[in-house]
């Protein structure tokens, strides 16, 4: 049998592929090795960070419990001094809570005044209908409750300051009345005259402000030129808050009185001390110095 060219050629070439294939195949091997080292080291090193951060999350756990527990305690003690610290602060004064809307609860404010041994206190909550609207009936409104003024900003104008002067003066306590039979406000305990001082419970729930621009505003100026003490007042979580525009109106303020702290804020300005309190960017203190003697 004769051997050509050819035959040799394939067979150099099957040799060298034989080998090109099983050094492949070593690498292969080899890699495989490596990868699988790499992958242990990296298994490795991703449970040793968990460990870690596991030991962080215990460290920062304790932390918090303490914390909790600190502030349980801390609360505790607020709640056992706060009756002894505002206890008769306030004897003889004659304050009315006017909430200017239903959409918040103010309803611990009262209590915190009754605690002070207010001489009375009394809650007026403006209701919806107080608002009035370009579908009610104006001109029978304004001819039923005796008010001024042609359009309904004239009359709604003229509600508002009819109320803060029955409120002021303890005259046409009909009026009033009318008004809570009416849906238009509600109240409780009976009205003490002469009012010493008038807590604007407010804040709005969206930044229209309607409101404040349309009830609080005005009342705030009718009530500052007859010359009544008045302050307004919001708790700590409300979305639009309303203290920069009370601030303009040189007005004192509380922005929490959701809180212990924030109600005897309040009782503090009531008893004579001005400024604004709370834990707002607004707030110039967390709460004033101290009682003034109002005796």
């Amino acid at each position: 049998m004769t051997i050509n060219l050819k035959y040799y050629v394939m067979t150099i070439v099957a040799i060298f592929l034989a080998i090109g294939i099983g050094i492949f195949i070593g690498i292969m091997l080899d890699g495989q090795d490596l990868i699988v080292e790499q992958q242990h080291e990296l298994v490795y090193q991703i449970e040793s960070k968990f460990d870690e951060f596991k030991l962080k999350q215990d460290e920062l756990q304790g932390k918090i419990d303490n914390l909790t527990l600190q502030r349980e305690k801390n609360q505790k003690f607020i709640d056992t001094i706060y009756p002894e610290i505002v206890d008769s602060k306030l004897k003889d004064l004659n304050v009315v809570i006017l909430e200017t809307s239903e959409y918040f609860a103010y309803s611990g404010l009262a209590d915190a005044f009754k605690k002070a041994g207010v001489n009375n206190v009394t809650n007026i909550l403006i209701q919806n209908p107080f608002m009035l609207k370009e579908e009610d009936n104006i001109r029978q409104i304004a001819q039923e409750l005796n008010l001024e003024g042609e359009t309904r900003e004239e009359i709604q104008k003229s509600l508002i300051q009819k109320l803060s002067n029955t409120l002021i003066t303890g005259e046409q306590l009909d009026f009033v009345k009318n008004l809570k039979d009416k849906q238009m406000i509600d109240f409780t305990e009976d009205f003490h005259f002469p009012i010493d001082y008038i807590v604007i419970a407010g804040g709005s729930i969206n930044s229209d402000k309607v409101i404040l621009n349309k009830i609080e505003i005005p009342l705030i100026e009718y009530v500052k030129k007859r010359n009544i003490p008045i302050m307004a007042v919001e708790n700590s979580n409300m979305t639009f808050s309303n203290i920069p525009d009370y601030k303009k109106l040189r007005i004192s303020t509380v922005d929490n009185v959701d809180t212990v702290i924030g109600k005897v804020a309040m009782l503090m300005v009531a008893s004579g001390q001005e400024g604004h309190f709370g834990e707002k960017e607004t707030a110039e203190k967390l709460i004033p110095q101290g009682f003034i003697n109002v005796d």
